[in-house]
């Protein structure tokens, strides 16, 4: 098989029988990422360039925050913020600071920019950019991984959306036209399926229901939830 950087870790995710074989891999992914920015990286100036101009999101910061390293996480802290007081001051001074509407407006947007960007979901990004697209090489190259995803509990809809984008640009012809049948029908079968289990979980709470078997549907609701929108 021809090696590609993700191809074991897509597999490993099938074989653990996860909801999600790219929600798996992200999350091993995201938090290599913050281990990335929190490990030596973040003293190589070109790193913290970066981390100073894009900081990190909510979600991020409060994984950073709770890796253990306060001193690591205040050194990028600490010229992330000298970074935000010069971008302000900057804009606040063009022409008078609060002087008039589109003064606010423009420092308003130069904070939407400050608070709207973050290293790690950048870096994240490219790299299940990358799963994807070796996700969909697998499929059409390696019969076996093609067998174990169609019968695997299929993908969440974000990773869903990012696979349709990959195949779109690795495949061509025939081969995208399989693709696309296998993954419309493949996810169309899960859903329907989870669909009755979330709609069986509202009928037992029906009173003639009460002594019914639960069925698959303890669970329906978090499960779907995680197929809706990700872990």
């Amino acid at each position: 098989m021809k090696e590609r950087i993700y191809s074991i870790p897509l597999t490993d995710a099938l074989n653990e029988g996860c909801d999600c074989v790219m929600c798996s891999l992200e999350d091993k992914l995201e938090h290599d990422a913050v281990d990335y920015f929190m490990g030596a990286s973040k003293m190589e100036p070109d790193v913290r360039i970066m981390t100073n101009k894009k900081g990190f999101c909510r979600r991020h910061l409060h994984m950073m925050e709770a890796a253990g390293s306060p001193l690591g996480l205040a050194l990028m802290l600490d010229t992330h913020m000298n970074e935000i007081v010069g971008r302000l001051e900057k804009k606040g001074k063009a022409g008078g600071l609060f002087a008039a509407k589109k003064n606010l407006v423009a420092l308003a947007d130069e904070l939407e920019s400050i608070i709207g960007g973050c290293a790690v979901c950048d870096k994240l990004k490219g790299h299940l950019a990358d799963a994807a697209g070796n996700l969909v090489y697998l499929w059409d190259k390696e019969p076996d991984f093609r067998k174990k995803l169609e019968n695997s509990k299929g993908l969440c809809l974000p990773h869903m959306l990012l696979v349709m984008r990959a195949a779109s640009s690795e495949l061509s012809g025939k081969r995208l036209d399989e693709f696309a049948d296998f993954i419309v029908r493949t996810q169309t079968q899960m859903l329907e399926t989870l669909n009755e289990d979330v709609n069986w979980f509202t009928k037992k709470f029906d009173y003639n229901n009460k002594d019914a078997d639960w069925k698959n549907s303890k669970d329906a609701v978090p499960r779907a939830v995680n197929k809706l929108v990700s872990f």
